[in-house]
């Protein structure tokens, strides 16, 4: 059975839209040329493709020059290109994750395009593999061909539960030509889908069993972004070139327990504590629970930007503990967060009462995530759980929003309707989730937080392990409050473990230098006020 690996080679730009890096050097040779030479090492595969648009053949054959390399023109991108950008950014580290449950493949594979190559190559199977990948194992990659062969014909396709570039995708040319009509990547076919239920790939024939070094790591090991470039280079520096992939995943998993990121993963943005209808939910805190802050200025926002530098995958929530659409002046931060470098940004919103501007703002930037606070499957929950009768308003709007982008074929922003997870709410949770996850593909539930104590429990169960360690996101994540302090985290709505502000001393300087944030991100958590009674410590 002929397998032809596959890439998409662009020296212009990656699948994520950041600046390609595939022409740069790494230890002295050009990154798609590492890549390239490692696939070239596996002995199931009848060749390498590249799939590049026609103009940068010749540029291509430069850098690969010594290479048995073919190529192929890829006219345009793949219809869903958008899409997976949109919804992978958010989880860039894992094989899966992100919104819409989509998976590091989507990112690489050009469903149209390989299935062509295939054709034209005469080969029944095509290994999907990233172009960015210097780390990439040729071993493991025959040991998926072998499985596919083995076992997994009758799914068509074999994946790995593995850290974004060790590994690749295994594709029956005839999946990828029934696919190719569809315009969908193949990430949104494994999803959940409520009326055709069926058991997670991960324990099925199609799933290669990766050592469990790989399957509990965590690291983007794809060179597409500053943060993955910098990871690969200290792993090519301590000799990872020559290391097999589960010792490079017990590395990953050693510096997620002892580093924190230069600048954070994920920057949430308190605009405003303000919600315009007055009432305090029963599942998140809000004012008069704490004095009401802001609006935050646009300098704030602006300094947290410059201190994010040349890293390019830097996401911002606007959100908090108002609803950041009534900041009087959201469009014009919209826009400075588009233009000022920030990779993705989300705002979560209740869709109570936006102006007509704030609407239009979340379409013109565009916001890439809309998050609709909804919490209820049904009017009578939503009005005991937030105090009003807004639920059919709500969900009207949510309908206007996915008419207006279907309207304007456009592919953001995307919604989200999420529901925080209670023992208020619990009997609407299924309901919620089938209901949204057919319309829209996707849902988010969260798990209810006492905010370390500050609020009452409505833990539906209690998921924090024993024994305790320190804190997993104040390493990757930081939270801004509205009068521009910034804080270890978003359990501390009233600002009690202000690290400073933002406005006095450089967001960078706080993140990296503050005591607080250090203790907290240290065994040192008895000296906080709210860190001894977290649960959510343990939280990604």
């Amino acid at each position: 059975m002929k397998c032809l690996a596959t890439l998409v080679a662009d020296l212009r730009s990656s699948p994520l839209g950041t600046r390609s890096r595939l022409a740069d050097s790494l230890g002295g040779i050009p990154l798609l040329r590492r890549t390239v030479g490692r696939v070239l090492q596996s002995r199931r595969i009848m060749g390498v493709c590249l799939i590049a648009p026609a103009d940068q053949h010749a540029a291509l054959r430069d850098l690969l020059a010594g290479l048995d390399v073919s190529f192929f023109n890829q006219a345009a991108p793949p219809p869903y290109a958008a899409l997976v950008r949109a919804g992978r950014i958010w989880g860039l580290d894992g094989w899966r994750g992100g919104i819409g449950s989509l998976c590091c493949f989507d990112e690489d594979l050009d469903i149209a395009a390989a299935a062509q190559a295939a054709r034209h190559h005469s080969a029944a199977l095509v290994a999907s593999i990233p172009a960015a990948a210097p780390l990439f194992d040729a071993t493991i990659l025959d040991a998926m061909i072998e499985h596919f062969a083995a076992e997994a014909q009758a799914m068509r396709f074999t994946f790995a539960c593995a850290p974004p570039g060790l590994t690749g995708l295994i594709i029956a040319r005839e999946m990828l030509e029934e696919l190719a009509p569809t315009g969908q990547p193949l990430g949104a076919a494994l999803t959940y889908q409520p009326d055709r239920p069926f058991a997670d790939l991960t324990a099925k024939e199609a799933c290669w069993r990766a050592p469990v070094e790989l399957v509990e790591s965590r690291g983007r090991l794809l060179a597409d972004t500053h943060r993955s470039r910098q990871r690969i280079e200290a792993l090519v520096n301590v000799g990872a070139a020559d290391w097999p992939a589960r010792r490079i995943g017990a590395w990953l998993s050693e510096q997620a327990a002892l580093r924190f990121e230069d600048v954070p993963e994920e920057i949430e943005i308190e605009l405003t504590t303000e919600i315009r209808d007055g009432k305090a939910t029963l599942l998140r805190p809000r004012p008069p629970e704490f004095a009401p802050r802001g609006p935050i200025s646009q300098d704030a926002i602006r300094r947290v930007l410059h201190s994010i530098g040349d890293f390019d995958d830097v996401r911002i929530v606007l959100g908090g503990f108002g609803d950041p659409c009534l900041h009087p002046e959201f469009p014009m931060i919209c826009r400075i967060l588009r233009e000022g470098g920030a990779a993705a940004i989300a705002v979560r919103t209740t869709a109570r009462e936006l102006t007509p501007a704030a609407e239009e703002a979340i379409f013109a930037a565009p916001v890439d995530v809309v998050e609709v606070m909804l919490d209820a499957a049904t009017p009578q929950t939503y009005s005991r759980i937030h105090g009003i009768d807004a639920f059919d308003a709500v969900v009207a709007r949510v309908d206007a929003w996915m008419a207006r982008r279907e309207r304007e074929r456009r592919v953001l922003p995307l919604i989200v309707p999420s529901f925080v997870k209670s023992t208020e709410n619990l009997d609407d949770m299924e309901a919620f989730f089938d209901h949204w996850q057919r319309r829209l593909g996707c849902a988010l539930i969260t798990g209810y937080s006492s905010c370390a104590g500050q609020r009452p429990e409505r833990t539906v169960t209690h998921t924090a392990p024993s024994p305790r360690r320190p804190c997993r996101r104040t390493r990757s994540r930081a939270m801004i409050l509205a009068d521009g302090r910034m804080t270890t985290c978003d359990q501390d709505f009233a600002g009690r473990q202000s690290l400073g502000s933002v406005v006095e001393t450089s967001f960078a300087e706080l993140w990296r230098n503050s005591a607080v944030l250090n203790a907290a991100r240290s065994n040192s958590v008895a000296e906080l006020p709210l860190c001894p009674a977290c649960t959510d410590w343990h939280r990604p």
